[in-house]
């Protein structure tokens, strides 16, 4: 098998965070404003994330938060006009005014809200909107608000970069979005509450630390960071969402979090609800969505997503589309012009785009997919997830690799899913609709694989419980699978064979499309059948000949079919399974599949490499050579 390489991008930002004390501090805002960065293509993903975790360090963010003057500021008096300011300076704003208008280019401002409410009924409340280049500090002591209710209208436009900083919190409503940023934007210390008819936050980049950021309500994305429309290369100069130690809420009709680049985010809470509008395909032009969109269908109240083979079974006015993308969490895709052909638009792919996640709590309620990286790869090395959604829990169009954290997933269509999926660390719980685990890719690129070299996985699936369009292999961890009760699908199934090398595989699931693993795997394996299923509860346990426990699992459904492999069953050696008090059989070890059990259709219908996956049983005790999971070239 080749070795894959795995791409992410390193950041370096730079986020300015400056914090006051007392009523009129100044703070010289002269210098670097928000965050830029460059970035570079790293060969693995623990040395990129390391490397991030190096770019904003604690002592980064405490330094710049230091940053502070003790000079006097100009006090504004409340006023219901729009307060305009055309001079570079510092300006203490307490008690309520009609609006604040920046009214020069090129602007550097701290400006302190001390118990300040900013309102309009007419445009934008703080309007940077056609000054560009201005650098903008906000230090908010106190609560605070700024409201816009013209319609369409943006309550914060800044045409340059804005910081938001100090102990105090704002409010801030608006008709279009909330807070609307050219450049980049950078949030420390403070408390944000936002309520928007577009985008909660839209900027060029976002960095966050130590601070709270409630999306009430948003008409589409809670943040949302997006490349300059005139980029024609791609770049983590912009694009890109950091947060630390962040508390995120957010409820919104569009993403949760979105950003073109990249999105890292490392500790911190995070209760993400996103709430798409479904419409029938008897709407498509109404709607400009694609017909392969269509894949859901109403059950009761609710939306349940199909399978794209299932679509023709429904008329137009039973399927239904998303009228939005609504991801809790999500790197976009980004097309730019082909330099050979000005007429063709190509995709940046292979790692350039990813999510990284070190850790933090993470609630997840989407209608859309939960956690998905576009045209890129996920990294999950840590974290507490609580995941419910209609449609993929984490997904990534290139690698999705977990190396620790807890996931816990409720209810999806797919569970973890990528061209390539990886999982060395963790615990896994996924009860899905279709396949809990899935290695599939439309990439002619990618040799689809699962690799899973340690965890703790349980998967309860509807369909197939660990699925790959190419292989699987396992070389440690625990991996215990509830497959269908019956169907066209099973417990494993790969395209090209799966190898067991070490760790603990318990998979169970119906007769009809069992695959076991290849015969020239290095560690043995138990594939034991009846006809009869075996009820849901039942446990089910290895022991050896003389009863003593080796492995032993509650079985969360019905069963007929059983796939065992672990260390302690050597080559050699007498061992029993039992279904609760009863031996469902004795066997001894003679070769690496030992098959045992009653009679079935149990063939694989797409064959497999070496050690095939077995078609015709080969009876009660039957050995390799045609018997369930028999020889090579089984079918």
């Amino acid at each position: 098998m080749k070795r894959i390489l795995i791409c992410f991008i390193t950041l370096a930002l730079s986020v300015c965070v400056l914090t006051c004390c007392g009523k009129k501090p100044f703070v010289n805002p002269g210098d670097s404003l928000g965050g830029g960065g460059t970035g570079e293509i790293a060969d693995s993903a623990d040395d990129v994330t390391d490397d991030v975790k190096d770019d904003f360090s604690d002592e980064d963010f405490s330094d710049l938060a230091g940053n502070t003057s003790s000079a006097e500021a100009t006090e504004v008096t409340p006023t219901e006009e729009v307060y305009k300011i055309s001079e570079d300076g510092t300006y203490y704003f307490s008690g309520s005014y009609g609006g604040i208008l920046l009214d020069a280019k090129n602007l550097k401002l701290h400006l302190i809200f001390d118990g300040a409410t900013i309102a309009t009924a007419e445009g934008i409340a703080l309007d940077g909107a056609t000054n560009k280049g201005a650098e903008v500090v906000i230090t908010l002591l106190g609560e605070n608000s700024i409201v816009s209710t013209a319609e369409g209208e943006n309550a914060v436009h800044i045409k340059g970069k804005l910081s938001f900083n100090g102990e105090g919190s704002l409010s801030v409503t608006g008709g279009k979005n909330a807070v609307k940023v050219s450049k980049e934007l950078a949030i420390v210390d403070c408390s944000l509450a936002l309520t928007a008819g577009n985008h909660a936050i839209s900027a060029l980049s976002v960095s966050a630390s130590d601070c709270t950021v409630n999306v009430l309500s948003a008409g589409k994305d809670g943040i949302n960071a997006e490349c300059d429309d005139e980029t024609t290369a791609f770049t983590t100069d912009e694009g890109y969402v950091y947060l630390k130690n962040v508390d995120y809420s957010c409820s919104a009709e569009g993403d949760g979090i979105q950003a073109d680049t990249v999105v890292y985010l490392d500790g911190g809470n995070y209760d993400i609800k996103t709430t798409g509008t479904f419409v029938p395909k008897t709407q498509m032009s109404e709607y400009g969505i694609d017909a392969d969109d269509f894949k859901y269908i109403k059950s009761g109240d609710a939306y349940q997503r199909i399978a794209s083979d299932e679509a023709n079974r429904y008329g137009a006015s039973s399927l239904y589309g998303l009228v939005q993308g609504c991801k809790g969490i999500k790197v976009g895709e980004i097309e730019y012009p082909d330099e050979n052909d000005p007429d063709k638009e190509i995709t940046v792919t292979e790692g350039d785009y990813s999510i990284i996640i070190e850790g933090g709590t993470f609630t997840i309620d989407s209608t859309d997919d939960a956690i998905h990286a576009n045209s890129g790869n996920l990294s999950v090395r840590g974290g507490d997830f609580t995941i419910s959604t209609y449609d993929d829990a984490l997904t990534s169009d290139d690698l999705t690799k977990i190396t620790g954290g807890t996931i816990t997933v409720t209810k999806c269509y797919e569970g973890i899913e990528g061209g390539y999926v990886e999982i060395s660390d963790g615990t896994i719980n996924i009860t899905a609709q279709d396949d809990g685990i899935n290695a599939a890719s439309d990439d002619t690129r990618i040799t689809e694989h699962i690799l899973i070299s340690g965890g703790e996985i349980y998967v309860n699936a509807e369909g197939d419980g660990v699925d790959s369009n190419g292989s699987i292999n396992m070389t440690g961890g625990t991996l215990i699978v509830f497959g269908p009760i019956s169907g066209a699908n099973s417990a494993l199934d790969a395209d090209r064979g799966i190898v067991i090398d070490g760790g603990y595989l318990f998979a169970v699931g119906p007769l009809g499309m069992v695959e076991t693993p290849a015969n020239n795997s290095k560690q043995n394996v138990l594939s034991y059948a009846q006809n009869q299923r075996i009820s849901a509860n039942t446990v089910l346990s290895l022991t050896d000949e003389d009863g003593a426990p080796i492995f032993s699992v509650a079985i969360e459904k019905d069963c007929q079919s059983v796939i065992v492999s672990c260390p302690e069953l050597v080559t050699g050696g007498s061992f029993k399974l039992y279904g609760g008090d009863t031996q469902l059989c004795a066997f001894t070890v003679s070769s690496v599949i030992t098959s045992v059990g009653s009679q079935g259709n149990m063939g694989n219908p797409g064959g497999a490499p070496s050690g095939g996956f077995g078609g015709g049983f080969g009876g009660f005790g039957g050995g390799p050579g045609g018997g369930f999971g028999g020889g090579p070239g089984g079918r």
